[in-house]
């Protein structure tokens, strides 16, 4: 299995991208979201791969991140949906918006991707929900894990709706000024925050 491929972009296409490293030029399948993430033609860069083989035929895939390999690999985990499918959904919508459309059990975000009728979408969101493979510091739930997991359940016992609350104290995680804050002051921060959220 090759994990990566490291040198010059020497092409970019819409639907492909070439790696040219130490003379041997890679050709790789990616999403658009891939695609115009990585930098210009005759930079460097890094890409994830994922090989498909089959008798007849042999394709290498690329990803700019981890996240989206890995969320390609669930994708075509599910049935009906194979390797182009899933390309086409990364194509339209952000990692972290399809992993937030999952975790939400949103039916209508999914099927509004292209490619993607409400049958497929139900079948994703059946096999996807709470099962995703990568894991950025959550729990196998995809909810928040160690100090982050008591402040969702002190939320959810002020009579918070606790899907809300995952979603955002995930959100304020990131928040800059948040992220800053000493421990006991980011406690304090994202839960006034949260609650003034939640509160509207």
């Amino acid at each position: 299995m090759i994990n990566s491929i490291r040198g010059t972009v020497s092409e970019k296409g819409v639907s492909h991208i070439c790696i040219d490293n130490q003379g041997m030029e890679y050709l790789l399948t990616a999403s658009s979201m891939t695609i115009s993430s990585l930098p210009a033609v005759g930079s460097e860069a890094r890409v994830f791969t994922w090989l498909y083989h089959k008798e007849d035929s042999m394709a290498l895939y690329g990803f700019a991140t981890q996240k989206e390999r890995a969320l390609f690999n669930d994708l075509i985990s599910v049935s009906g949906v194979g390797p182009k499918g899933a390309v086409k959904i990364l194509s339209a919508v952000r990692a972290d918006q399809l992993m937030l459309y999952l975790e939400e059990e949103n039916l209508d975000g999914l099927a509004s991707l292209p490619g993607l009728g409400k049958k497929t979408a139900q079948k994703i969101l059946l096999q996807l929900r709470g099962k995703l493979s990568w894991d950025d510091g959550a729990g196998a739930s995809g909810q928040p894990a160690g100090p982050e997991a008591e402040w969702v359940e002190s939320l959810a016992a002020m009579g918070f709706d606790k899907k809300r609350v995952v979603t955002i104290v995930k959100a304020l995680l990131k928040d800059d000024e948040i992220a800053a804050l000493p421990a006991d002051r980011k406690e304090q921060e994202i839960l006034r925050r949260a609650i003034v959220e939640l509160s509207s």
